[in-house]
């Protein structure tokens, strides 16, 4: 017997062995590593939750706390005002106004043919932005802007516009905030996308939710002795069934604002509401 030739088969035989066993080595190996978690995109999660949305915009802003504090209005404010009989009332705060002449409108255009009336015949009105119709009340509101973005849910820097049943303007009420004092420097704000975010990881957006408007405005953040503070936020108008929630997403420091009550509906004093009254019959 030739053991050098059989010495040789040996060896190859064991190597052969010794490879397809560490091929099985480390095929066990890897099909019993954990597999590594792949990141969910704010898209992909949405998609996942059926959370719909329109367009968010995704371009960083900037703004700045600032401070300003309600308007009194003269007398010289409201003197070139014609068609409308007006009191000034609440500490010259706001102007409470009755059209003689009732203003034909649509509540479906968002406010877009009420824009002439409200630039020639309203003090300061081309400083104030479409907001909202409140279909059960008969309201439509407009927002004051300030540093070009609009005043959120503060009755302190809207026009309030009341319709009767035939869709005509027949009275409004208006305040005004003065002009803003910034804190420091504008600095950078999140964009819309990262504010969704934000909110989403929060969890305050419920599946199969709609998210039908996203805003970067103003919010009075708290009320001092002297003056009131505001700061950016993006606020998200969001529908599940038949709610309609808003949330608010601090635009500088990236957090939820939690607000039990985001909807300021002023009550109207008892004089102005026996004259909306009767006029809208």
């Amino acid at each position: 017997m030739d053991w050098k030739k059989t010495e040789t088969i040996f060896i190859i035989a064991f190597l052969i062995l010794d490879i397809f066993l560490l091929i099985l080595f480390i095929d066990s190996r890897m099909s019993s590593s954990p597999t590594p978690l792949v990141s969910q995109t704010l898209e992909e999660k949405l998609k996942s939750e059926n959370i719909t949305y329109g367009k968010i915009p995704s371009n960083p802003e900037k703004g700045s706390y600032l401070t300003t504090e309600p308007l009194a209005f003269t007398q010289k404010d409201i003197n070139d005002l014609k068609g409308q009989k007006i009191s000034v009332l609440n500490a010259d705060q706001r102007i409470y106004s009755v059209l003689v002449k009732p203003v034909k409108i649509d509540p479906e255009k968002y406010g877009a043919d009420l824009m002439p009336f409200l630039k020639s015949d309203v003090f300061e009105g081309d400083r104030y932005t479409y907001w909202g119709y409140d279909s059960d009340r008969r309201e439509m509101t407009f927002n004051q802007k300030i540093d070009g973005r609009p005043v959120l849910f503060n009755t302190n820097g809207q026009i309030v516009f009341n319709l009767n049943k035939d869709n005509e303007v027949i009275s409004y009420r208006q305040t005004m905030l003065g002009d803003p004092k910034m804190f420091d420097e504008k600095d950078d704000v999140i964009s819309g996308t990262d504010a969704l975010e934000v909110l989403h990881q929060h969890g305050d957006l419920k599946q199969n939710s709609k998210i039908v408007n996203t805003t970067l405005g103003y919010y009075n953040l708290v009320s001092l002795p002297s003056s009131d503070v505001y700061l950016p936020v993006w606020a998200f108008e969001v529908k599940h069934e038949k709610q309609t929630t808003f949330f608010l997403v601090n635009g500088l420091e990236g957090s939820v604002i939690n607000s039990s009550d985001l909807q300021a509906n002023e009550e109207i004093p008892n004089s102005e509401s026996d004259a909306v009254q009767k006029a809208r019959q």
